[in-house]
């Protein structure tokens, strides 16, 4: 693997030698600078016409600022996005250009793109970081772990496309949801709350301390029972555990963010026994232009206040409809109808089903 690219890195400097001049604004040329999500200072280029992205929450944040039509370079999980592309079909031409935590230069490179967004993954890399060091094209890393550091990064990458003022009202409906939410769970008497399990992709993958999800559940005042285990089981960023241990907790109700997992949670004959699974208390969390409420999610405001609703129908009086259609009209410029909300809520058919072996990235 480092024969190869190493290979390709020569090749790069041979063939293509103004592609680092070509891709770094000129002294007056006009650029600005702004600073990342790990401190660095980034040059973006006067004119900034075309950029990629290699993070999981800036694509959508790209089409959210209303440049969709200018990203010809994206993700899996934007090309996997079916209401992403209603809301700008230009996508359906843009091209992948990472797989597995690795990025495709060439396609980069060939696509002429000005500007690349990336996740804390390509950056930490060597050999990833030395290829994008090598295509001379300014990089914005995009990193956080909590709701804070998710509407910042959202000021980043509006700032990055100049689109302050359209990333400033992202922030603050985020903000708004959550006091919103806040300011009725205060009154809420303990007894009347529920305790959670948050189902994250696979059944038994779920949150931990100091994730978005974690973050932007409790707003709602649930106890989300896998905070309170100390032996979860982690891979990289996912955290397990095991059905085992579910049962120990046997919470009041499970939500879960996977298209069809609430359906085999309510179906395996392993989990029947568990109080949410009798009283029918298993539920799929939206899915639109993200899973509200994923680690990369735009739509986390929503999440928030969409399990606001389900948790306490007597307290809030929130039209989930309502909210989503003003959402997206607001920041996609997208009507959206009542048969798209409808497949929105139960979550199907909105995105492609992902490959075998694949990742959503």
């Amino acid at each position: 693997m480092r024969r190869k690219f190493c290979a390709w890195l020569l090749l790069l400097c041979l063939v293509v030698p103004l592609a680092a001049c070509g891709g770094k604004p000129q002294e007056g040329s006009g650029a600005r600078t702004i600073v990342d999500m790990l401190g660095r200072t980034v040059e973006i280029p006067a004119g900034l016409n075309t950029v990629a992205s290699l993070s999981a929450f800036a694509g959508p944040m790209v089409v959210l600022y209303g440049w969709g039509d200018r990203m010809p370079a994206t993700t899996n999980a934007v090309k996997r996005d079916l209401l992403i592309q209603a809301m700008e079909p230009a996508l359906k031409d843009a091209v992948s250009v990472k797989s597995s935590g690795s990025m495709n230069a060439e396609e980069i490179l060939r696509l002429n793109v000005e500007l690349i967004f990336v996740d804390p993954e390509i950056y930490a890399d060597p050999d990833e970081r030395a290829k994008l060091e090598a295509l001379g094209i300014p990089y914005v890393v995009i990193q956080f772990t909590d709701m804070a550091g998710q509407m910042e990064a959202a000021r980043v990458i509006g700032e990055a496309l100049g689109e302050t003022e359209e990333a400033e009202a992202y922030v603050a409906y985020y903000q708004e949801a959550i006091d919103r939410v806040k300011r009725v769970v205060a009154e809420i008497p303990e007894e009347e709350i529920p305790r959670l399990y948050h189902s994250v992709n696979e059944a038994v993958r779920t949150d931990y301390p100091g994730s978005v999800p974690a973050d932007w559940i409790a707003v709602t005042g649930v106890p989300n029972v896998s905070l309170e285990a100390t032996d979860l089981e982690m891979k990289g960023d996912h955290a397990y555990t095991t059905l085992e241990q579910i049962y120990v907790w046997d919470p009041d109700l499970i939500i879960a963010n996977e298209p069809g997992v609430d359906d085999y949670i309510l179906t395996d004959e392993k989990w029947s026994g568990l109080r949410a699974v009798r009283e029918r208390r298993v539920y799929q969390i939206p899915v639109g232009v993200t899973r509200w409420g994923h680690p990369n999610s735009v739509e986390t405001p929503l999440a928030i206040l969409w399990l606001a609703e389900l948790l306490y129908p007597d307290r809030f009086d929130i039209d989930i409809v309502a909210e989503m259609k003003h959402f997206y009209k607001t920041f996609f410029d997208y009507d959206m109808d009542d048969e798209t909300a409808a497949a929105v809520l139960q979550g199907d058919g909105i995105r492609t089903p992902k490959k075998s072996g694949g990742r959503d990235e």
